[in-house]
């Protein structure tokens, strides 16, 4: 380390605040974290300048103050030096830089880091500079920087005790670090889709003691998950007769489904077996749907009759209601009356109007990606 910084040797949290002041400076915070996440943690000048939104002179200057306090190191590659599109220049960790961002847990987020800069889209030449042969790193250096080829770098035990401590008094705890587990096994983080609830017991196979709906809501409660909301509309209102989206158009599609309805609304008798004491069918040529002036109880009610008893009016006003009011609640009214009865049959002409809230997805924190 520098001078300036070894005179505090004596007062360790003055020396450690200065440690802090020169990782978290904005540059050399960002030229740090694409070191570690470089595929080979040996970055051009050029590949960092690509990724880093500053100039740069304003770049190269924060490697090189890096570089005096012998955390970072340029890695030379002589024989690059001949072409004109290939670095010969590196930037890569010293030993003593491995040992210093471990002290301050940079190392543990190198797998984020890593999944961070393989979704970025790179340009040619970033992509030219990033295939560049180059020189190899001290050993000590490459193998503190290896991410287990399981994905499983992660310090599980710190998640668990994390989640045990807030949430100790929970009976869902277990279930609690069995999913968080799971799912920092699968590098379902800040940068993944996400999964559905409905998902989690099939894809990770595990055997939840409680609902997953009570072991999630846990989870975000201490922030260990963050809760994804799909892109698109808050709600989707689907026609049941179209079977499509009806947004835009819902007051609209149930208008014309309760005229459907109407169309239907003294159709659709069942045919009905008469009590010995109930009138007579008038001719032996009726029709089997149409009913007699008297009925036997309770049979050969049609729609109309149906809603008349959920509405509780007239059965010559239900046309009238149907139009009246909210088209959606009545329209939904209606149908459920109708599908709930055994006296008619619906038609498929008409159907409610449905609304679903799309499936939210659920993924580690970043709260918890730090904790790994």
């Amino acid at each position: 380390m520098s001078d300036a910084t070894r005179t505090n040797a004596n007062a360790p949290f003055e020396e450690q605040r200065e440690m802090y002041e020169l990782l978290s400076q904005e540059t050399r915070h960002l030229v740090l974290q694409y070191v570690l996440a470089h595929p080979d943690h040996l970055p051009s000048l050029a590949e960092l300048a690509y990724l880093i939104p500053k100039n740069k002179a304003a770049i190269r200057d924060q490697i090189h103050r890096l570089c005096e306090e012998g955390i970072l190191s340029r890695y030379d590659h002589p024989p690059n030096e001949d072409s004109r599109d290939l670095p010969s220049q590196f930037y890569g960790l010293t030993t003593e830089g491995v040992e210093i961002l471990e002290q301050y847990n940079y190392l543990r987020g190198l797998g984020m880091a890593r999944a961070l800069y393989d979704n970025t889209r790179l340009s040619e030449r970033a992509r030219r500079h990033r295939d560049a042969p180059r020189p190899e790193l001290p050993e000590a250096v490459d193998q503190a920087l290896r991410i287990d080829s399981t994905g499983e770098s992660g310090d599980f035990e710190r998640l668990e005790a994390y989640i045990r401590d807030r949430n100790a008094r929970m009976p869902s705890v277990d279930d609690q670090v069995e999913v968080a587990t799971a799912l920092a096994r699968d590098d379902i983080g800040p940068n993944h889709d996400g999964i559905k609830r409905a998902e989690i017991v099939e894809q990770f196979d595990i055997d939840l003691d409680f609902q997953p709906n009570t072991v999630l809501k846990n989870l975000l409660d201490i922030d260990i998950l963050e809760e994804q909301r799909p892109p698109g509309p808050d709600i989707f209102a689907i026609s049941e007769r179209k079977d499509e989206i009806v947004n835009g158009n819902v007051t609209g599609e149930a208008k014309e489904s309760l005229e459907a309805l109407i169309e239907h609304i003294d159709d659709e008798l069942h045919g009905v077996e008469l009590d010995d004491g109930a009138a007579e069918w008038s001719s032996r040529d009726t029709d089997s749907t149409a009913p007699s002036v008297a009925l036997a109880d309770g049979a050969g009610r049609t729609v109309r009759s149906i809603l008349a008893t959920t509405f509780n009016i007239d059965p010559e006003r239900v046309v009238e209601h149907l139009r009246s009011g909210n088209p959606v609640e009545r329209l939904n009214t209606a149908v459920e009356a109708i599908e709930s009865s055994e006296a008619v049959t619906k038609s498929e002409e008409y159907g409610r109007i449905v609304f679903v809230y799309p499936t939210y997805r659920y993924r580690l924190s970043q709260t918890a990606m730090e904790l790994l």
